[in-house]
C-alpha cells in the first residue's frame, strides 16, 4: 500500500490540481486493481519490467510530485519490478522507495555503466530491482555480468579489425525466492544505436542479446549438472529434483522490434521461452522492445499470464492536455529549445509528445504472473511416495 499523504500537503496551494490528481490517482488504482489484482492470484509472483525513462535525471526529466505518486502506485501492484534507465543520481529512486512505497519495499541497484568522463553507449545508466519484502526474498547473490576474455562482442562495424567490446550496459543478475520458487533474475537494457534494420548497430543489438542469452543458458546447464551430481552423491531418491532451483528469467528492454525479427530469434536460439513475445510496449504500439523470457529447471514452473499496463490510458491522457496547458502551466511549456514562445497548439503538442513521457516513461510496463506455490504438488508427491 503506497504512502499518499503528500496528496494533501504537496498540493494544498492548488485545490483544483489537487482534486485533478486525486481523481486520476483513483482511476489509476481502480484500473490496476482490475487489470492486475483482478487477473492474478495472491499466491503467485507478480513480476514486471519497466524502462522508466531517464529516472533521476534533472531538467525536464525531474519527476513532479504528481508523477511520483503515479509511478509508485503502478509499481506497488506488483511484487518484483526490474527498472531500467535509473540515473547516476539515486535521489529519485530513494525518494520513490522511502517516501512513496514505504518500508514494505527494498531495492538493489547496480553501479553506473561506462566511464566517469563524457557520454558513452550506456548513458551512465543503472539497472535496479525493486521488491516487496513480504513476497520476495533476496538470496544474497548478485552480480553484474562481464563476458570472459575471448567471448566479447564484436564492435559495430569493426568485424574486420577484430575490435570487441563488453555490453553497453552491463546485465544485472540476482538470486531471489518467492514462496516455493527459486530463480535467478537477470535484467538488461540492450544497445540501441541506429534503428535501421541494415545498420551495424542493429546487428550489435542481436549480438548483445545472443551473448547474454547464451551466457545464462550455459550457466544454467553447468549449475544443473553440478546440482544433480551432488544429489546423486548424497543418494537422493530423485536426483533430478536438484534442478528445481535452477530457474533463469531474463527480462528488460531488449529493443526488439517484432517477434519475427532476428533480435528475438537470438533469445529463442538460446533455448529461452518467451510468453510475452506478442506484447507491444512502446507508446506507439509498434515495437516489442521489452520482454520476459525464461529457462526453467523446475518442471512445475509456469507463467500463468502476462500483459502490458498502459498508464497513459489513466493518467496524463490526451484529454488532460487542456488542464496542463490552461491550469498547471509548467514552465517547460512556454518556450521551445530555441527560446521561441509556443502557442496553445504547440503547447498541447509538447505535452503529448514530450512532457508526459518525461514525467512517466516512453515505455509501458510489461508484467507476468508466475506460479510460486507448489505446496499442492508437494503433498501429491508425498502421498504417492507412501
Amino acid at each position: 500500500m503506497t504512502k499518499i499523504h503528500s496528496l494533501r500537503w504537496q498540493f494544498a496551494s492548488d485545490p483544483v490540481h489537487q482534486k485533478f490528481v486525486g481523481d486520476r490517482l483513483l482511476a489509476l488504482k481502480s484500473a490496476l486493481r482490475e487489470e492486475i489484482q483482478g487477473q492474478t492470484d495472491e499466491r503467485s509472483l507478480r513480476l514486471a519490467t519497466w524502462n522508466i525513462m531517464h529516472f533521476g535525471n534533472s531538467g525536464s526529466y525531474t519527476r513532479k510530485p504528481e508523477s511520483m505518486l503515479y509511478i509508485a502506485e503502478i509499481i506497488d501492484h506488483f511484487d518484483l519490478v526490474a527498472v531500467q534507465e535509473v540515473n547516476r543520481d539515486l535521489t529519485a529512486l530513494k525518494k520513490l522507495v522511502d517516501d512513496h512505497l514505504g518500508s514494505d519495499w527494498d531495492y538493489i541497484v547496480t553501479d553506473t555503466s561506462g566511464s566517469n568522463k563524457g557520454k558513452d553507449a550506456g548513458n551512465n545508466e543503472r539497472l535496479a530491482f525493486l521488491y516487496r519484502k513480504s513476497k520476495v526474498v533476496f538470496e544474497r547473490e548478485a552480480g553484474e555480468i562481464v563476458l570472459p576474455t575471448g567471448q566479447e562482442i564484436a564492435a559495430p562495424g569493426e568485424e574486420e579489425t577484430g575490435k570487441s567490446v563488453q555490453f553497453a550496459r552491463t546485465p544485472f543478475a540476482v538470486s531471489f525466492r518467492s514462496g516455493w520458487l527459486k530463480f535467478k533474475l537477470c535484467t538488461v537494457h540492450i544497445f540501441y544505436g541506429n534503428a535501421k534494420d541494415s545498420s551495424p548497430e542493429m546487428e550489435h543489438r542481436r549480438r548483445e542479446i545472443a551473448k547474454i542469452a547464451n551466457f545464462l543458458a550455459e550457466r544454467q546447464e553447468l549449475e544443473v549438472a553440478a546440482a544433480v551430481k551432488k544429489a546423486k552423491a548424497e543418494n537422493w531418491v530423485n536426483p533430478q529434483d536438484a534442478a528445481r532451483g535452477s530457474n533463469y528469467i531474463l527480462l528488460g528492454d531488449f529493443n526488439i522490434t517484432s517477434p519475427e525479427h532476428r533480435t528475438m530469434q537470438a533469445l529463442v536460439d538460446a533455448g529461452f521461452e518467451i510468453p510475452t513475445a506478442h506484447h507491444r510496449t512502446n507508446l506507439g504500439n509498434t515495437h516489442h522492445y521489452d520482454q520476459i523470457a525464461f529457462k526453467a529447471g523446475d518442471l512445475r514452473f509456469r507463467i500463468l499470464r502476462s500483459g502490458v499496463f498502459d498508464m497513459l490510458e489513466h493518467v496524463y491522457r490526451d484529454i488532460d492536455a487542456d488542464h496542463y496547458v490552461g491550469h498547471v502551466k509548467p514552465a517547460s511549456f512556454e518556450k521551445n529549445s530555441k527560446g521561441k514562445k509556443r502557442n496553445r497548439e504547440q503547447k498541447v503538442n509538447y505535452y503529448k509528445r514530450f512532457y508526459r513521457r518525461h514525467q512517466l516513461s516512453d515505455h509501458k510496463l510489461l508484467w507476468a504472473e508466475i506460479r510460486s506455490d507448489f505446496s499442492d504438488d508437494y503433498i501429491r508427491e508425498v502421498i504417492q511416495d507412501d
